[in-house]
Formats: C-alpha cells, structure tokens, sequence
C-alpha cells in the first residue's frame, strides 16, 4: 500500500475512485440488460401484443392464483407483478399454449390493497382496485397471501415516493421534500414574464420591473385567468361526475327495492325498504350540489368573461402605452445626438403626452386588480360559501336518514337472533296470524280451567 505521503498517492486515490465509479456504472448496465431480457421472456409467455417491456420497469415476481367473479366462482389466472404494474392472463388453449392478457392494472395514485373476508374467516382474499379495474384474489394459503400483500404495499409505497402521492392520506397531496435536509424548501420566484406580447412586451417588461408590487400585480392577471380557465374545466368535468352519480343512485334505489310487494311483512325487506328509501332521498339531495356546481360554473364564467378579462385588458394598454413611452424617449435621444432644436422640442413633446398616457394607464391596471379581486371576493367567494353550506346540510339529512335506516336494520338483526333465521311463509298474512295466537290462547285457557276442575 502507498503511504498518504507519497506524492503519487493523490493520483492513485483518484484513479482508485474513477474504477470504482466505471464498476458501478458497468454493473447497472447489466442488471438493465437482465430486467430488460426478463421482461421480454414474460412478454414473450402472451399471445399477441402485450407490450410489457418499459425502460423504468422491473419483474418483481409471479405466482398461478385465483381470481373472484362477482356472482363468487373461481377462475384460475396467473399474475405477475412488476414495479409499477400488476397483470393478469388467462389460458389460451384455443388458440396456443400462450396467456391471453386479461388486465393491466397501474399501480398510481387510485392503487389500493386491503384485506377482505368474503367466504368466512377461514378463506384468504386480496381486493385489489385500480382506475381500470377491481379484483378479488383468493389465496389457498395465509402464506401466499401475506407475500403478496406485503409485496404490492411495498411497490404502492415506491411508486408513492415517485408520483408525490400519500396513500395513509388519500384526501391531500403529498408535497416530496429535498431528501438533502440541510437545503431548506425555497419557492420558485420566477413564474413567467408578466407581459407577453411580442410587439410590447420587451418594454413593458423592464418598465415594469421598476415597481415590483406593480410587476408582481400584473403577474397576478395571467395566473389568476390560467387558475379560473383549469377550474372552469374541472368544475364542467365535476358537474357530469354529479349527474352520473345521481343516475347511478337512483338505479340502484329501484334496484334494492324491487317490486315484490308480498315481502312487506318480512323484517330483513322492510330493512332493505328503508335502505332504498335513504339511497333515493339521497340521490336527489345530490340534486342540490348539481344545482350549486352549475352556478359556480357560471360565476366563474361570468368572472373570465367579466373582471378578469376587463383587468387583462387594462393589462394589455398599460403594455401598449410602456411601448410608446420607450419609443418616444429612443426618438428624444436620436434627436439630442443630431442637436436639431426643432426635432428636440418635438421630440420631448411626444414624450411628455406618451408618459401622461403611460401613467394614466398604469393606473388603470393597478385599479384592474383591485376590482378583480373585489369581484372574486363578492361574487365567486359567495358561491363558494353556499356550495359548502349545502354540502354541509347535506350530511345533516343524510345523518338523520342513516339513523332511521339504521333502525330497521337494527330490528331486522335483533328479529333474526330471536325468531332464528327461518321466517313464516308469505300466505300467512297478518290477521292470519292475528286469529292464530288467538285460538292457541283460548285452547290454553279451557286446559287450565278443566285442570282447576
């Protein structure tokens, strides 16, 4: 070994270092090579094209399991899990000896797994749900199962860390943090020129900058128009969501109901009776957010097409007006340089009434902002206070719903462990049953009375 005062020991260290770098990079390369040659091989097990190949993705493991219909049957299928992806295939002996894709379920932001008992405590069942898919996995072995849920909550989790998504938090983002600690969260400054146009913007741009409150403002135009153009959309996107959902509801109130009036004096109907009024109640309880979604969309359509785009315009003058300005003190200049005393006083003269105009507007725009947020403040702040008010009135009735539901539910339970769960047959009606607790007690009186004789 080379002692540290030696004077080739600096090269050698170095040199030691660039090996151990080439190592690493030569090692990635190949684990890349297998991942890739690996995904090809599973590619290669499907009958057509199942493009399963991804520079990003890595085989995690695989294993023939059965999947759960919904009316309950079993269907084998062989999964494989990858890093950011869990796929399925069946047998496709028709046609080859190669699985037919059945599903390709991403592991993002909607991937969830929890634990299910559908059979009985005794039966061991996943259920998987994605945005395009939701399963039910039946395990022969706790083994097996506890493997593949530990394997796919361990994927959920990387692919958590990737995406900026907390799973144990499902209602907020996750805001990923520098995973250097001592480099403190400093927010971007720069958002983007403030004036864009390519004939006027340049100088107002610079014109601006003089004043950063003034800059900052106009800033604040364009992000406040881009923010109510995305929400405009999404709130449109919202309001068919609400539309679907009520239709949904209302299906399915009719559903649960059914028309199968003879059950009526069956405690488990009336239960599932009171279930379907509370589904239909609700459902046109939703009607109300729908009514409050369409007026949000038009209070926000009335404030792009109102305040905002009045302040926008005021914007676009001042950006005008910043441009003759620099035009006319560029000509005052040219002028100065040829020493003309005519073309120097005409020349101050343009620039005089140009910074008249240029203050004038500025002052416009800066009164552009302020009625756009006195508007936002009245009228969109407004219609979102009434949109939290219904919702909040919303859960009041559903709560009191729930609770009379819950009732008869409660009393169809409370019949079921004291009758046993056999119930009498639907020709015995209520005065049928009525006249035969009266008979019984009558018989039961005349036995006590000849005893006492």
């Amino acid at each position: 070994s080379t002692h540290p005062s030696d004077g080739s020991y600096q090269d050698l260290h170095r040199a030691l270092d660039l090996i151990k770098s080439v190592a690493v990079h030569i090692n990635q390369s190949i684990h890349a090579r297998e991942d890739a040659k690996k995904l090809q091989e599973i590619q290669s097990l499907f009958h057509g094209n199942a493009e399963l190949v991804a520079p990003h993705r890595k085989f995690i493991m695989r294993q023939r399991m059965k999947k759960m219909t919904k009316s309950g049957r079993l269907e084998d299928r062989e999964f494989f899990l990858f890093t950011d992806m869990l796929a399925y295939g069946s047998d496709d002996t028709m046609f080859s000896d190669k699985f037919r894709l059945r599903q390709k379920m991403k592991i993002d932001k909607s991937f969830l797994v929890t634990e299910v008992q559908r059979l009985g405590p005794e039966d061991h069942l996943l259920y998987v749900s994605s945005a395009v898919k939701n399963i039910t996995i039946f395990f022969e072995h706790e083994a097996d199962k506890n493997k593949w849920k530990s394997a796919l909550t361990k994927c959920m989790e990387e692919r958590r860390k990737k995406i900026g998504y907390n799973y144990d938090r499902r209602g907020s983002l996750y805001i990923r943090q520098s995973n250097n600690p001592s480099k403190s969260h400093v927010p971007r400054a720069d958002i983007g020129p403030a004036f864009t146009s390519f004939s006027y913007g340049s100088a107002a741009e610079e014109d601006a900058k003089t004043e950063p409150r003034f800059y900052k403002d106009m800033q604040y135009i364009e992000i406040t128009k881009k923010y109510f153009e995305s929400l405009l959309r999404q709130t449109k996107v919202y309001l068919h969501q609400q539309l679907e959902l009520v239709k949904g509801s209302n299906s399915f109130a009719i559903k649960l109901k059914g028309e199968f009036s003879g059950l009526g004096e069956v405690p488990w109907y009336r239960a599932l009776d009171a279930t379907s009024n509370m589904v239909a109640v609700h459902s046109q309880e939703m009607l109300r957010w729908k009514s409050v979604t369409e007026l949000m969309i038009d209070t926000i359509t009335w404030l792009l097409h109102g305040p905002i785009r009045s302040a926008d315009r005021r914007k676009d003058k001042y950006e005008k007006h910043a441009y003759e300005l620099h035009q006319a003190r560029r000509n005052l200049d040219h002028a100065a340089k040829k020493k003309n005393a005519e073309r120097i006083l005409a020349a101050g003269k343009l620039r005089d009434a140009a910074a008249a105009e240029h203050k004038e507007a500025k002052a416009t725009a800066k009164k552009g902002v302020l009625d756009m947020n006195v508007a936002i403040q009245r009228g969109f702040i407004t219609k979102l206070k009434l949109f939290v008010q219904v919702q909040a009135d919303f859960h009041k009735d559903c709560y009191y719903d729930i609770r009379q539901c819950w009732a008869q539910v409660n009393n169809a339970e409370q019949h079921h462990y004291e009758e046993g769960p056999g119930f009498l047959p639907m020709a015995f009606s209520a005065s049928t049953l009525n006249s035969s607790d009266s008979s019984q007690r009558k018989s039961s009186e005349g036995k006590q009375a000849s005893e006492r004789s």
